[in-house]
């Protein structure tokens, strides 16, 4: 797969990719990181209703904590849930007006202002990230930002600033994709020798360590999902670069399919002309298709 435009970083130098580490192991379910996310971005209370989503993620919350058995019976652990921040966004692709675009930094941006509400993001997002202010007169799709709007002091999310045991982190991807290897090479009997997001669906820029399976609480298929989706590409690449070869033979498409449909309307015509000539004969009637002799 083709290097996303925003990664390259010529040689010797370290990408501009920004990125969030969360490790399952060290988060406690305090869920500062979500009061620092509503401060930071003055969301309005939220209102428990019965049609809520599970994971806890509204257009008046951009992050939220869920619960997944732990290793041991009886024991929790707590997954972050956010906006991946993937790097070729489904929903930037899906979008129509150029509503969500890729900072070199590595956040997937909304412009509010370009949103015309269709909501085709919310269909193209595999992790079912956007979500939709159906309470509100003007509605605009909501997820979490990881932009200069949610950066505290030190350049830093509010939500990671806030976490007091270091279970989310940020910095450069390629150093945090590294630090997560160490963590696994120094404890593989603790951690799954899995990053999650460094590769799925094209890699994102919030990526997770685990000691249990995180596939169902990120929404991230196994392999053997992938598999039986017959998608296997989608382990490393991303929807809109499986889509890309597609939307480049569109065109040949859309002229070989009408070129094929013009052709058998006329073979259709020229069947139907040839038994009204036969009919003709067989009663006995000249033919009086213009051009023939009379004899």
């Amino acid at each position: 797969m083709s290097t996303p435009q925003t990664q390259e970083a010529g040689p010797g130098k370290v990408s501009p990719e920004k990125a969030i580490l969360t490790d399952v192991t060290k988060c406690i379910g305090c869920e500062r990181c979500v009061e620092a996310c509503v401060v930071q971005n003055k969301l309005p209370r939220e209102i428990p209703t019965r049609y809520r989503a599970d994971d806890g993620l509204s257009g008046r919350r951009y992050t939220s904590i869920v619960r997944i058995p732990g290793k041991e019976e009886g024991t929790w652990r707590n997954v972050r849930r956010q906006c991946l921040h993937c790097r070729e966004a489904s929903c930037q692709s899906a979008c129509l007006v150029g509503a969500f675009s890729k900072s070199p930094d590595g956040a997937v941006e909304y412009d509010a202002d370009k949103c015309i509400g269709c909501r085709y993001c919310m269909l193209a997002c595999p992790f079912m990230i956007p979500r939709y202010e159906y309470d509100q007169a003007l509605p605009f799709v909501r997820k979490c930002k990881m932009n200069d709007e949610c950066r505290v002091e030190g350049g830093v999310p509010a939500c990671t600033a806030a976490c007091p045991t270091g279970a989310t982190v940020f910095g450069p991807r390629e150093k945090l994709l590294e630090e997560a290897k160490r963590r696994i090479a120094e404890q593989p009997d603790l951690y799954q020798d899995h990053v999650y997001g460094e590769r799925e669906f094209g890699g994102t820029s919030v990526i997770y360590l685990s000691d249990v399976p995180l596939n169902d609480a990120l929404r991230i298929p196994t392999s053997a999902e992938f598999a039986k989706m017959r998608v296997p590409s989608l382990e490393t690449e991303s929807i809109p670069h499986l889509l890309h070869s597609w939307v480049l033979v569109t065109p040949v498409q859309f002229f070989t399919v009408g070129a094929g449909l013009v052709g058998a309307w006329f073979l259709r015509r020229r069947q139907r002309l040839m038994a009204e000539r036969a009919r003709e004969a067989a009663d006995g009637r000249p033919d009086e298709t213009p051009g023939s002799e009379e004899e």
